[in-house]
């Protein structure tokens, strides 16, 4: 592959933003990220008040993958202030989920973790304590099966992470544009040589890169490659003393319930309901819609996930309410590879609702792809995130992809009867 010399990213989010500051630090001079909005986008995944940082799956590959990404989470300077270590208490109800929680704890028994069985809803609370305790809520964690990670593991202040590599990249030398890409140029050789944007204008490049998350598809035919999947969140305000008491407390993930941090700066408290997610299909994609609300349904799964876990907090209005769009793959793999028809076109798309962890270290290989081509890759790296048109044949739309909660099903947005934005129904 040949060394390039003007390098565009559309996209900067996550992943185009990691692989910017990537390009940069290996000295790249001339690399141009375009996104329809000023960075942090309001609109990317990643811009967020925080995102869990887990170093398990249950997929080894990728476990090991999130170790390499926590160092830099701990070391490096343009993420380490955005990091807070607190732990994770990992925790199931389901039958299928509760596999899972066996499975990462032997596997961080293995790899000597410091992890703490948990077997009563006193054990919980010493972790996820309040005023009045269990005795006022006897619910409370109630079928809860689990344990707790001290180390390794925690949470982003993810805007932060954003801001801070915003910065980093504009220090190193690059250039932001705020303008819509719409379309892929290509040369007559179906070589790709830049973008056309909806203000008119044609932005040359020696290598593109995709990084438009829940977004690529519209400059490419992913052969059923990409699912654009949205999930829901909600915050609540905290008193400043109810806040104090949380200060420091582990993330709180049921895998099939929900999952939820220490207040912020704002003392808000934000949680998320697990479940499979949305999709909003246009002809044969599902393409991204947004709002300033939520499906009614997702409110009460949220509110039946805080009674488990802060009752005292479940009936409060919500202080915001939206939802967060990610795009998956068929197997939940990454698309890191160069496109095979057309030449100079490199893909690092394909988070699956996993990326964030990773963006310390996805612009790693994202960049390595650009400069070096996929077959630098070591071998697992490149056969995992090939172009694999053959999975998206046989996609399922509706496979759950090891994702439970709610109904148990992948819905379609265009069904959903009635919204909520927390407080009142919309």
């Amino acid at each position: 592959m040949d060394k390039p010399g003007k390098i565009l990213i559309i996209g900067a989010g996550t992943f185009g933003l990691s692989t910017a500051l990537h390009l940069l630090r290996q000295g790249e001079k001339d690399v141009i990220l375009v996104d329809p909005y000023a960075v942090p986008s309001p609109f990317s995944a990643g811009n967020d008040v925080n995102k869990i940082i887990q170093t398990t799956s249950d997929d080894d590959f990728y476990s090991k993958l999130a170790l390499e990404a926590l160092e830099m989470w701990r070391e490096d300077n343009v993420f380490n202030k955005a990091f807070a270590e607190t732990g994770i208490i990992y925790a199931a109800t389901g039958k299928e989920q509760r596999e899972s929680i066996d499975y990462r704890y032997e596997y961080l028994l293995g790899r000597k973790d410091k992890v703490v069985k948990l077997n009563s809803v006193e054990d919980y609370e010493k972790y996820v304590p309040n005023k009045e305790g269990s005795k006022s809520y006897p619910n409370k964690f109630q079928k809860w099966y689990g344990y707790y990670q001290e180390k390794n593991c925690g949470w982003a202040f993810a805007r932060l992470a954003l801001e801070n590599c915003v910065e980093e990249c504009r220090k190193l030398g690059a250039k932001f544009v705020i303008d819509s890409a719409e379309e892929l140029l290509f040369s007559e050789d179906g070589a790709c040589v830049g973008v056309h944007t909806s203000n008119g204008n044609i932005i040359e490049a020696d290598r593109t890169i995709i990084c438009a998350g829940a977004n690529s598809f519209k400059f490419l035919n992913f052969e059923q490659q990409l699912l654009a999947k949205c999930y829901t969140l909600g915050h609540i305000k905290l008193t400043d003393d109810e806040a104090a008491l949380l200060k420091g407390m582990p993330v709180v993930l049921n895998l099939d319930g929900g999952f939820v941090f220490e207040p912020d700066l704002n003392n808000e408290i934000k949680f998320c309901n697990e479940f499979p997610g949305y999709v909003n299909i246009v002809n044969e994609d599902s393409v991204p819609s947004f709002k300033d609300s939520i499906p009614k349904e997702a409110e009460d799964q949220m509110r039946a996930f805080l009674r488990q876990v802060f009752p005292e907090f479940a009936e409060r209005e919500f202080s915001l309410a939206r939802i967060c769009w990610c795009t998956d793959t068929p197997d939940r793999h990454f698309l890191i590879c160069e496109h095979p028809g057309h030449k100079n076109l490199v893909l690092g798309t394909g988070d699956s609702g996993q990326g964030f962890k990773y963006m310390p270290n996805v612009g790693k290989y994202i960049s390595q792809v650009a400069l070096k081509g996929e077959n630098s890759l070591d071998k697992d790296k490149k056969e995992l995130w090939r172009w694999r048109p053959d999975m998206g044949k046989k996609r399922d739309l509706k496979d759950l992809q090891g994702r439970y909660g709610g109904s148990n099903e992948v819905k379609d947005l265009k069904n959903v009867k009635q919204w909520s934005n927390g407080k009142s129904h919309l």
